[in-house]
């Protein structure tokens, strides 16, 4: 490390300050490992600093929640839409009758979908779930006793709710052996349901009112393999197709208002922690808590997303 002199009387003294001078460049080479490593370690204690800031306020939410109402609004108006029409062009000439009559024959699905039982449905699993949080919910009818609450209230307002009806290519495929690809290929009927959600704080001056977005879909249940005959070497694809129907997709609707209950619950606490950090920036983690384990971790994609007005 330091190199070899030959130990020589007239040298004795070069040789000395030589070690001396490679002693001080290895001492002043470790002091800025040390500082650099301190760095690092207050960077690392800054960052565990923050999470345990965020998640002490979000124990501090929880710790609250029973004491929280909430006035649940439905939309006016249940949006459906075909994206399995023809193109436009196709039909550009058409009378609106026939239009109309083209459209109503490519819908499996949306004409016989009856708005009142897809949306108790799905209001139903959404104020139940609400409730088994332990918050207090009101549905529009219950509005002057809303409205008395001493707690803190929020208002969720379903402002936009659609159901599209579409198509869903699907390929099953496998590799065999002799590295030649199997395929078979699907299109699936697919039910997607977009959501816009306003959550907004009552009596709070500094509230405001984000428009959030979730989004999900149902396609036609698709189950199967590849099947290699082993005499003939004949592949084929063995499957069961479950298709949609109209139950099934009541039955999602209340699923889906269960998980957007979840989704309001994160929402709240992570506007919570939001609130009262000491630097008013929004943490880069957006927090979600599992009511069955009472564990806290990051949502992921698994949440609202943040719409701009």
């Amino acid at each position: 490390m330091f190199g070899w002199l030959s130990p020589t009387k007239g040298k004795s003294f070069r040789l000395s300050h030589f070690f001396l001078y490679q002693c001080e460049s290895f001492f002043i080479l470790m002091l800025k490992n040390a500082i650099n490593q301190l760095f690092r370690l207050g960077i690392l204690v800054l960052l565990f600093s923050s999470c345990s800031v965020e998640r002490k306020l979000a124990k501090e939410f929880l710790e609250q929640e029973k004491a929280v109402s909430i006035l649940v609004i439905p939309p006016d108006y249940l949006f459906k839409t075909n994206l399995k029409l023809p193109a436009a062009d196709s039909i550009a000439g058409l009378g609106e009758w026939q239009r109309d009559s083209i459209m109503s024959r490519d819908d499996l699905f949306l004409q016989n979908i009856d708005d009142s039982i897809f949306l108790d449905a799905y209001f139903s699993g959404l104020q139940n779930t609400l409730s088994s949080f332990g918050f207090s919910v009101y549905p529009v009818d219950k509005l002057t006793d809303f409205m008395n609450v001493s707690t803190p209230a929020y208002q969720v307002a379903v402002v936009q709710l659609e159901i599209e009806e579409d198509i869903y290519p699907y390929r099953a495929e496998e590799v065999f052996g002799d590295s030649m690809t199997y395929y078979k290929d699907f299109v699936l009927n697919l039910i997607n349901v977009n959501n816009w959600y306003e959550i907004t704080r009552l009596n709070d001056p500094g509230a405001v009112n984000n428009l959030l977005y979730a989004s999900h879909y149902l396609t036609d249940r698709l189950e199967g393999r590849f099947v290699k005959n082993v005499f003939t070497g004949e592949v084929k694809f063995k499957y069961d197709l479950e298709p949609v129907d109209v139950e099934q997709i009541y039955q999602f609707a209340r699923l889906l208002g269960e998980k957007y209950a979840g989704y309001i619950f994160d929402y709240l606490l992570n506007e919570h922690i939001y609130k009262n950090i000491d630097n008013n920036i929004r943490p880069k983690a957006y927090y979600h808590y599992d009511h069955q384990t009472g564990a806290l971790y990051p949502a992921g994609d698994d949440r609202f997303i943040f719409m701009e007005q």
